[in-house]
């Protein structure tokens, strides 16, 4: 712009500096005085702008100057962990039952049963993103009542109880449950969150007090109470739902393998005979749970930016 300014300047001075009465030349020296105005005027009003742009910036961004010098909002966090609790209810199945009395072939089983009883856990997990999700629990299953029927007939026209006859059991089992869990979101509408997922752990278990009531011989059964711990695995269905930021609400569907259980050596009542166990066959569990996940990260919060 200087080398512009120059170059009129100087034309101007080489103009204005002709001696003739022509009216030619002092035409010319009219327009080149109309440009050297015209350019010195775009100079200023140029040079004039940024300073114009900062005034605009101080006033539009507080403290910040311009948006430039705005802090910029921390990124988003990859994952977060949570702790879980949760109650719920189980609803087992039992394949069937077995004991060594069985190998003559003369038993059939007739019904076995597991009534539904409360259990209740604790977790803890990790969130690691928008889909995925782990988290190991442990639980506790309050006791519940096991009932098996089995009869018998050697063939022989039951001549007697020791030909044909009946067996009922019962039996008091509790348990504890852990589990690692993975866990796949599958997307949000309306704040619901459904999910799928898998787990594989471990289940001790306690048959207590096994009674073996034969009425047609009028005996009874007692077995020792036994523990035991089997691989268990599970899988998972739900939804979940955030109440705040930091707190989620979930309600799920499990099933739950368990695997054999058995009671501990079988004694008659006056300790005439004995048998090793009895054995409940193939258990597994359909677990309703309510839960709620607490956030241990607090959430970022991000810097809103205003354009005036």
């Amino acid at each position: 712009m200087s080398r512009i300014l120059f170059h009129e300047a100087a034309e101007f001075r080489v103009v204005a500096s002709l001696r003739t009465g022509g009216g030619q030349i002092m035409k010319g020296i009219t327009m080149t005085t109309s440009r050297v105005t015209f350019l010195l005027a775009a100079a200023i009003a140029i040079s004039a702008f940024p300073a114009a742009s900062n005034a605009a910036d101080l006033g539009g961004y507080g403290n910040f100057g311009s948006i430039k010098d705005m802090p910029m909002a921390p990124p988003p966090r990859h994952h977060s962990f949570y702790l879980k609790g949760y109650i719920g209810m189980h609803n087992h199945d039992v394949d069937t039952i077995d004991s060594p009395l069985f190998a003559n072939g003369f038993f059939t089983v007739g019904h076995t049963d597991m009534k539904s009883a409360p259990f209740f856990g604790l977790g803890i997990g990790i969130d690691r993103g928008r889909w995925l999700r782990f988290d190991i629990t442990g639980e506790y299953r309050g006791k519940w009542l096991f009932l098996g029927q089995d009869s018998y007939d050697d063939g022989t026209g039951c001549a007697g109880p020791a030909n044909c006859g009946t067996n009922e059991y019962t039996a008091d089992i509790e348990g504890w449950v852990g589990l690692a869990n993975a866990y796949v979101d599958l997307g949000t509408w309306r704040g619901i969150t459904p999910y799928i997922g898998a787990g594989v752990g471990f289940g001790h278990y306690t048959v207590e007090g096994l009674k073996d009531v034969n009425v047609p011989a009028n005996s009874v059964f007692f077995a020792e109470d036994h523990s035991e711990t089997n691989f268990a695995w599970a899988v998972h269905a739900g939804f979940s739902y955030d109440v705040t930021d930091r707190v989620t609400l979930d309600l799920g569907y499990r099933y739950l393998h368990i695997g054999d259980i058995s009671s501990g050596t079988v004694t008659a009542f006056d300790g005439s005979s004995s048998y090793s166990e009895v054995t409940i066959e193939d258990v597994a569990s359909h677990d309703l749970m309510l839960g709620v996940r607490f956030n241990l990260d607090e959430p970022a919060h991000v810097m809103p930016i205003s354009y005036k």
